[in-house]
C-alpha cells in the first residue's frame, strides 16, 4: 500500500506541468488534503521544489556543460532528463550518472558532438571528489615478492581515480570554460583527442587533478582497471605506444597514489 502511494506520488511529481489534466487533479486530491491551497496547487508546489532541487544538483555537477549551452538550454534538457531518468537515491551526489548518455542522444545537442564527453569528464571529476579514501601501496610488501612473479600480479587503482578517452579535446574545452580562466581560448579542433587521468590529491585541501596521458600510459591503467595482470597490461600498452616506459610509469603511478594495492590473484 505505502509503495503504491509513493509510486503514485513520484509519477505525479515527474509528470509534465500540464500533463494529467482532470485525472491528475483527481490523483492529487487522493494524496493531498486541501486547505488554504487546493490539492492540485499543493502538488504544483511539491513538483516545483523537486524539479528545482534536481535541476540544481545537475547544475552543481555539470557547470561547464551549462556554460557551453546556456541556462535556457540546460534547464530544458535537465527537465527532460529528470522526467526520463528519475533519481534512484536520496543522495543528490548520486544523481546525474546517466546525464552524459542522455546528452549523447539528446536531439537538440546534435551540433555539439563533444558535449557528452565534456559531461563525462565532469562526472568523473565529481566521482573522484566524493570517492572514498585509501591507503598508499605498501612498497615493502611488494619488495618481498620475487621480481620474477611481478608480471602475474594484479594491481589496483585508487577509488578516486577515473580514466576517460575522447575523440575531442575535452580537457581544453573544460579549461577554457572555467570561471577563473583568463588565457587564450583557442581550441584545436583538429587534435587527436584526449586520453585523460582524473584523480584526487588529498592534502591540506582536497584537489581533483585532470592529467593528460600518453596513449600507452592510458592503455596500461585501463588494462589494470579491467583487472588484467601486470605483464599483459604492459604488452597492451606497448602495442599502443612502442615508447611506453613501464618501469618509469609504474613508479610514478605508485608515488602519486594512482596505484595503491596488488594481489596475486584476480579479484572476483
Amino acid at each position: 500500500m505505502l509503495r503504491d502511494v509513493q509510486q503514485s506520488m513520484a509519477d505525479l511529481l515527474l509528470a509534465g506541468d500540464r500533463e494529467g489534466g482532470r485525472a491528475g487533479d483527481l490523483a492529487a486530491a487522493r494524496l493531498f488534503r486541501s486547505g488554504k491551497l487546493t490539492a492540485a496547487r499543493r502538488l504544483e508546489v511539491y513538483r516545483h521544489n523537486v524539479l528545482t532541487n534536481l535541476r540544481g544538483a545537475l547544475m552543481d555537477i555539470f557547470p561547464v556543460v551549462q556554460r557551453i549551452v546556456g541556462d535556457a538550454f540546460f534547464q530544458h534538457a535537465a527537465d527532460q532528463f529528470i522526467r526520463s531518468t528519475p533519481s534512484q537515491s536520496g543522495d543528490l551526489n548520486q544523481f546525474g550518472r546517466e546525464w552524459p548518455a542522455f546528452l549523447a542522444d539528446y536531439p537538440h545537442a546534435t551540433e555539439l558532438p563533444y558535449l557528452a564527453d565534456v559531461a563525462r569528464l565532469e562526472w568523473a571529476w565529481h566521482e573522484c571528489f566524493h570517492a572514498e579514501d585509501a591507503a598508499p601501496l605498501d612498497v615493502g610488501r611488494l619488495a618481498a615478492i620475487n621480481p620474477e612473479e611481478h608480471g602475474a600480479l594484479f594491481f589496483g587503482l585508487h577509488p578516486a581515480v577515473r580514466l576517460l578517452a575522447s575523440a575531442f579535446p575535452v580537457m581544453r574545452i573544460w579549461q577554457v570554460n572555467q570561471t577563473d580562466y583568463a588565457g587564450d581560448r583557442k581550441i584545436d579542433w583538429e587534435s587527436r583527442g584526449d586520453t585523460l587521468l582524473v584523480r584526487r590529491e588529498d592534502g591540506v585541501s582536497v584537489e581533483v587533478v585532470i592529467q593528460s596521458l600518453s596513449a600507452g600510459a592510458w592503455r596500461f591503467l585501463r588494462e589494470l582497471q579491467l583487472r588484467r595482470a601486470l605483464e599483459p597490461a604492459a604488452v597492451a600498452a606497448l602495442e599502443e605506444d612502442a615508447e611506453f616506459d613501464l618501469q618509469e610509469f609504474l613508479v610514478e603511478s605508485v608515488q602519486s597514489g594512482v596505484i595503491i594495492d596488488f594481489s596475486r590473484e584476480e579479484a572476483c
